[in-house]
């Protein structure tokens, strides 16, 4: 599933989601929400005011240079998926919040995939209040792409055992395999021999899978360690165990490994709850 609003972003998320499905014989769902107006202003009955700061607003240097393409609406990417032979259905869905219904449409899906949302954000794990609802109310698993499209080869995990930890190494695991990917394990726990024998549950777990990858053990939390390892091994995805978790809009209560992922650059994110 793809939240599409036909920006560069959302263009960025739709390219990820075919070339997985590609890969793995899946099906594309794009969803786009059409947002209700929240007053008359909005009904597009009458000409609009220009808006003075956004007209005298400098261009943005760091901006892409595609930034400026018409946006790509719905059967644009319908005729991308049929030259490229995946198959694909759209959903229109209404309502005041985009978050809150393609939340509700995420029940549905195996992966849901969303681009950043916020194209001007000046930090790599800058996101849009949409993703950034997404990711706070987290129901399925939700690949957050990077600013341009990767290629997945390099795949991080980091591990600590646990239910959602084993179920997000499986889930990686298996996607290494279809993709043909490797993987990196990386135990993060400062007790040598508690991240010994998580380490050694993980590599027995990997066992059925016929994938490549070297594992390692960090004494430092995931919140340190993640960003190093994934920039030292050239990481192009990192999946979060356990990345559920509400904040209420309070920054300090967020899953903190899943925003420090974010802000690797180049590099796209899959949040597992």
């Amino acid at each position: 599933m793809v939240g599409f609003d036909g920006t560069r972003l959302a263009r960025v998320a739709a390219e990820q989601a075919m070339s997985l499905a590609e890969a793995v014989g899946g099906r594309v769902t794009f969803v786009h929400v059409m947002v209700a107006p929240p007053n008359e202003d909005e009904l597009g009955t009458g000409e609009r005011e220009i808006d003075i700061v956004r007209a005298a607003r400098a261009p943005d240097e760091d901006a892409p240079p595609d930034e400026a393409q018409e946006p790509m609406d719905l059967e644009d990417m319908r005729l991308l998926c049929e030259a490229r032979h995946i198959v694909c259905d759209e959903d229109h869905l209404y309502g005041h919040s985009p978050g809150l219904r393609l939340l509700r449409r995420s029940w549905l899906t195996d992966l849901m995939v969303i681009g950043r949302g916020n194209e001007r954000g000046r930090g790599s794990a800058d996101v849009g209040p949409t993703t950034e609802f997404l990711l706070s109310e987290l129901v399925s698993p939700t690949l957050v792409c990077a600013r341009q499209y990767v290629e997945l080869r390099s795949v991080l995990v980091p591990y600590k055992a646990s239910v959602s930890g084993g179920r997000a190494l499986s889930f990686a695991a298996r996607l290494c395999e279809l993709v043909n990917a490797t993987l990196t394990v990386l135990v993060c726990d400062p007790d040598r021999i508690r991240a010994g024998k998580a380490l050694e549950a993980a590599e027995d777990a990997l066992r059925a899978y016929n994938i490549e990858g070297d594992h390692a053990v960090s004494l430092s939390s995931p919140l340190e360690a993640v960003r190093t390892a994934a920039l030292q091994r050239g990481t192009s995805l990192i999946v979060v165990p356990g990345a559920h978790k509400r904040y209420y809009l309070l920054p300090w209560s967020r899953n903190q490994v899943l925003w420090r992922a974010l802000e690797v650059p180049g590099c796209a994110v899959i949040a597992y709850p």
